[in-house]
């Protein structure tokens, strides 16, 4: 028999029994989009998650601060600030190890914020107007960036200006320390508000022009920390509304490994120009990251692990039961003489068959479903968010492919099993079966 005959005599055996065939087509086709759609859903949720750190928290994709200051910095700040020269120096490596990348200095400050009635604690960022622009990358275009030339204007949580009963236009006082132990004093004016989207920091984040943080801490000309900005988010469009909220699932952001090459690429150039350095990624600044990272993945697995049992048991039922209806038909061909290895090629092409009908199947359902939910837009919110976010559902091929492969490889060996053990029965044996 030619191959194209095979194939027709293995395609008219699937369909001897309709439903039997449509209910499994129907658990492979539901299985993998049960996972693809998962995946992309995954996927879709870390892209999101690194973008907010990178750009809405302002983190950045590295941060360079002095050696020690994540251990003395706070007992001793003064020690542990770059000062202009060693500004201007880290920019020229920088400039030479990452071309097109971009340096942003900050401060941080801590202290106490009060509507002349009451007062609660802040920890507010010092950023230039024109980098916190920058940081926001493609999404500078989000409302609550401060103003250009900013001096004492600032951008407040929606949490913290709850609490002070602030609106945008009011005015405000701030008590901090500077890195000398005194005390310092200035009003500031409320610019904007915004949902930091965490509810760790959406009751007292601030923002904050860098001048006016270093008149506070009385480290006018130095930075507490030096972010950098690569140069993909530099030079990327700004992005408004539907746009930007479906770019935070989209845009790819750098991964592990990039980050950690840059950093000890970076660190041992700045290490050359006698600059001592600590550096954190963007990926080690983010644990809500990290956490989420870990939980989704053991989800997958547990979700993939249920889903190849059930597709294969599916397969093996099917092909169990059509090998022992088909038992004299199976006896019949060994009698006129078709090797055993033939019969069970047969079976292997009506499972193969009814793995690509039901992978194809899925392909689409997996394509619709996405479709559908984006299209929707679902609203939820995820726990330690403070605002509502959409439902977005990407598409992440590697665990896709893996597991078509992984279904078909399995589903082909639950078929193959019961296929090589009709054979090896005796001739006489099946055709008097029953």
């Amino acid at each position: 028999m030619t191959g194209r005959g095979f194939l027709s005599m293995a395609w008219r055996n699937l369909w001897r029994n309709r439903r039997r065939s449509l209910a499994t087509v129907a658990s492979i086709a539901f299985g993998f989009t049960a996972v693809a759609v998962f995946a992309g859903y995954k996927r879709a949720t870390y892209t999101g998650l690194a973008n907010i750190a990178i750009h809405s928290d302002l983190v950045g994709h590295l941060t360079i601060n002095k050696a020690g200051w994540r251990t003395e910095g706070k007992l001793h700040p003064a020690r542990y600030l770059f000062t202009e020269a060693e500004i201007v120096q880290v920019r020229e490596t920088v400039k030479k190890v990452a071309p097109g990348a971009r340096v942003v200095e900050r401060m941080n400050v801590m202290g106490l914020v009060s509507n002349g009635r009451n007062s609660t604690i802040f920890v507010a960022n010092g950023v230039n107007p024109a980098d916190m622009l920058l940081l926001r990358g493609p999404f500078r275009g989000v409302p609550g960036v401060l103003q250009e030339n900013s001096t004492r204007g600032v951008v407040l949580s929606s949490g913290l200006a709850g609490i002070l009963g602030l609106k945008v236009g009011d005015g405000a006082s701030i008590l901090v320390n500077t890195i000398h132990g005194q005390a310092n004093m200035a009003d500031i004016d409320v610019e904007a508000t915004v949902d930091t989207g965490n509810l760790a920091t959406n009751d007292k984040w601030m923002t904050m022009p860098l001048d006016l943080a270093r008149d506070q801490l009385d480290a006018v000309g130095k930075a507490e920390a030096l972010t950098v900005l690569l140069p993909a988010a530099v030079n990327a469009p700004t992005l408004e509304g539907r746009a930007a909220e479906e770019a935070m699932y989209t845009t790819p952001t750098p991964d592990d490994a990039f980050m950690n090459s840059l950093r000890d690429t970076l660190s041992d150039a700045l290490a050359r120009v006698d600059l001592q350095t600590e550096m954190i990624t963007w990926q080690e600044q983010s644990p809500f990251y990290r956490q989420v990272r870990n939980m989704f993945d053991m989800m997958f697995g547990l979700l993939l692990g249920v889903v190849l049992a059930i597709v294969v048991l599916s397969i093996a039922n099917a092909m169990g039961m059509a090998v022992i209806e088909r038992t004299r038909e199976i006896g019949t061909l060994r009698a006129i003489g078709v090797r055993r290895v033939s019969v069970v090629r047969l079976f292997f092409t009506e499972s193969v068959l009814l793995i690509v009908v039901g992978l194809l199947a899925g392909i689409a359902l997996t394509f619709l479903v996405r479709l559908g939910v984006n299209a929707l837009d679902v609203r939820y919110v995820p726990p330690s968010l403070s605002r509502d976010v959409q439902l977005y559902v990407g598409f992440d091929p590697l665990p896709t492919i893996v597991v078509a492969l992984a279904l078909a490889a399995l589903a082909t060996l639950a078929a193959i099993v019961p296929a090589r053990r009709a054979t090896r029965a005796p001739i006489i044996s099946s055709l008097g079966h029953v």
